[in-house]
């Protein structure tokens, strides 16, 4: 108990040390726990931003499609049929189906052409899997049977295009024969998706088919469901059901997607750099007890000429050095709780702040950021403070511990 009482008091004494040290300590937790917060924040947003404006939580297709989907093939559709054949089926938590038909295009203005996704959907499903309620800058969206597109408004300033301007849409077909669709722009959207704003034009699926020459086929059906949770659960019923119409469907789950394995990816990355952080952090904190030994081998002289055994000296340096960790880790955790907190509720616009597109860094989400709580990093980073300090302390101390008391007591 004296002991104890000894490194506390300590504490106290090298008040400075202990601030300074604690501080050290507490700025890397702080980076940390505001460094996770945000990699859990655009990982959320980028995981909604693709649910809700592209994939949905569920995907039907041809497995043989699938295999191929990045190249958006002509070959192994689905029959129309089976939307329906999804409509019908008893799932848990359905909220809606859309039947598209996905094709590679260039979009020419009379002037100019760019590559793009041409996207053939029925407007009444596709509202109720993906909404562009409040996002139409103009116009409106179309109706089947009508020549009539949507597409982002980023794009269509590309080629200086305007709602009621006509487009072309050069495209090949099932049979690989060049064709053209004609339409007018019907609307123009802004999203936070910057894919969607950029890339994409949507068009009556009974054109796309009619210039594509599917006949009734489409590329997949999009499943929205009441939670992204139900999707590992709910596709495995739903595919069961429909293998009995054709035994080459499959349904798939969001998170199989191969956009969102590069973002599993990219955040096993950043998280190498907060361990890097964290090892910074590290090397402070051993740094800053080992000078602490090395200020104190007067005092540690007069420990052992006062019969301290070498454990009872350790015993000292260790909790010592502990405590700082504590004090460290509990401010980093308070700052880190103040931090987390303005960025949950706040957000960060780097957009604005860099002048940058997000979608550069392959982060498919445009305007504010907002961060996460994780309050498992929360106790990570106190954990970690905690027992670096006290490992750090142990070879030190024990370096000093072994000291001739003489010696030491030379040492001023």
């Amino acid at each position: 108990m004296f002991l104890t009482k000894l490194a506390l008091r300590n504490l106290a004494r090298h008040r400075n040390r202990t601030l300074i040290t604690s501080m050290i300590i507490a700025i890397a937790i702080f980076a940390y726990i505001l460094m996770d917060s945000l990699i859990g924040g655009m990982t959320d947003m980028s995981y909604a931003t693709l649910i809700d404006y592209e994939v949905g939580h569920l995907q039907v297709v041809n497995s043989q499609y699938w295999e191929e989907q990045e190249k958006l093939p002509l070959k192994d559709l689905l029959p129309m049929k089976a939307a329906a054949q999804v409509a019908l089926a008893n799932t848990i938590g359905y909220k809606g189906g859309s039947p598209e038909l996905e094709f590679v295009a260039r979009l020419n203005n009379g002037i100019n052409e760019l590559p793009v996704i041409g996207k053939g959907i029925v407007p009444s499903d596709f509202s109720r899997v993906i909404s562009f309620d409040g996002y139409f800058v103009e116009g409106e969206m179309f109706a089947l049977g009508e020549h009539r597109a949507v597409m982002g408004k980023r794009l269509a300033d590309l080629l200086g295009l305007e709602k009621g301007d006509y487009i072309t849409l050069l495209v090949k077909d099932k049979n690989e024969t060049f064709n053209t669709i004609e339409a007018e722009i019907a609307g123009l959207v802004h999203t936070i998706n910057p894919n969607v704003n950029n890339n994409i034009v949507y068009l009556p699926l009974d054109l796309a088919q009619q210039a594509l020459d599917v006949g009734d086929e489409i590329s997949r059906i999009v499943i929205r469901l009441e939670d992204k949770d139900l999707a590992g659960r709910v596709g495995p019923e739903l595919e069961r059901g429909l293998k009995k119409l054709d035994g080459s469907i499959s349904v798939y789950p969001w998170y199989e997607l191969e956009a969102v394995s590069v973002a599993d990816a990219k955040n096993a990355g950043i998280k190498l750099m907060l361990a890097i952080i964290l090892l910074i952090a590290a090397i402070a904190i051993i740094n800053n007890v080992i000078l602490a030994a090395l200020e104190r081998m007067h005092e540690i002289g007069m420990m052992k000429a006062m019969g301290l055994e070498m454990k009872e000296i350790i015993y000292v340096f260790v909790i010592e050095s502990t405590g700082i960790g504590i004090l460290g880790g509990a401010l980093g955790m308070l700052l880190g709780a103040i931090g987390v907190g303005l960025f949950a509720n706040i957000g960060v616009d780097f957009t604005s702040m860099m002048s940058v597109d997000m979608a550069d860094w392959g982060i498919p989400v445009l305007g504010r950021i907002y961060g996460s709580w994780n309050f498992g990093t929360f106790v990570q980073g106190f954990l970690f403070a905690t027992i670096v300090s006290l490992l750090a302390s142990i070879w030190p101390a024990l370096w000093a511990a072994r000291k001739d008391p003489i010696v030491a007591l030379n040492q001023l």
